[in-house]
């Protein structure tokens, strides 16, 4: 199973190196509030491999999307938005212990219904998302991105807070606070106790999108780019989900 992740790993590093990092600090902040939650190992275990590949699906997604420095359409953002779907789709052949496939499907689920990709409410996201979801907004914010600096751990933890309860599980968002609050360094805004992902965010808002998305302020409206549907970035797309699909069938195969 460990080898099938790094294979996972290393496809997507190979499109986007930053999603690899982020996953894994993601995963290292998100077990950590599992474990503060006292959820037991065997739901942790899944957990980890969730935040681990819960990106998986972004190697659907045009190289330069991801990269692009500039302000994302609607459309742009509504691509992007289908990642998650994407990951649950290839990984959902795999055999992985419980509810992980699930749980990717499911981080960017929010309480109140306004997440993606279902629009699922309250209790009816899973746990295990819930804390993935939170671990990825934390991690995303604090993080250096090409369309905008840092934003910071305090304002990272403001945003959850201000949303506890609507967006985000009141019970995981004061189990973060509790863990990373306390140690927040004046000098860098860093925590010094629980293995923090390093810096990572999300991007500006175009105007009459829900509040939860401010990681995406300063989002443009113009047209589609062109270069996005380019020749070059397709035949990128078609040849990388090849590859993945050739090397999970291997992986089935005992390969």
């Amino acid at each position: 199973m460990e080898a099938l992740i790094q294979v996972m790993e290393s496809t997507i590093a190979t499109r986007d190196p930053y999603t690899v990092g982020h996953q894994q600090r993601v995963t290292r902040m998100a077990c950590s509030i599992a474990r503060e939650m006292g959820l037991p190992e065997k739901r942790i275990t899944q957990l980890r491999i969730a935040g681990r590949l819960h990106d998986l699906g972004k190697i659907a997604i045009p190289t330069g999307l991801l990269s692009k420095s500039g302000a994302l359409t609607p459309l742009e953002f509504a691509l992007i938005q289908t990642h998650p779907q994407v990951a649950y789709d290839i990984l959902k052949p795999i055999k992985f212990p419980g509810n992980t496939s699930e749980i990717i499907l499911q981080h960017h689920e929010r309480l109140d219904g306004s997440g993606y990709p279902h629009g699922l409410q309250g209790n009816d996201i899973l746990l295990e998302a819930r804390i993935l979801g939170v671990a990825d907004v934390v991690e995303a914010m604090c993080s250096h991105r090409p369309y905008r600096p840092s934003l910071g751990l305090s304002e990272a933890l403001e945003e959850i807070s201000c949303h506890q309860g609507v967006l985000y599980d009141a019970e995981v968002v004061k189990t973060c606070l509790k863990l990373y609050r306390p140690e927040l360094n004046e000098l860098d805004g860093l925590p010094s106790g629980p293995p923090l992902p390093a810096v990572a965010v999300q991007a500006p808002l175009p105007q009459g999108f829900h509040p939860w998305l401010k990681t995406f302020r300063g989002i443009k409206v113009p047209g589609i780019s062109t270069r996005l549907f380019a020749k070059e970035n397709r035949l990128t797309h078609i040849g990388m989900v090849s590859l993945l699909g050739w090397l999970l069938m291997m992986s089935l195969r005992g390969f």
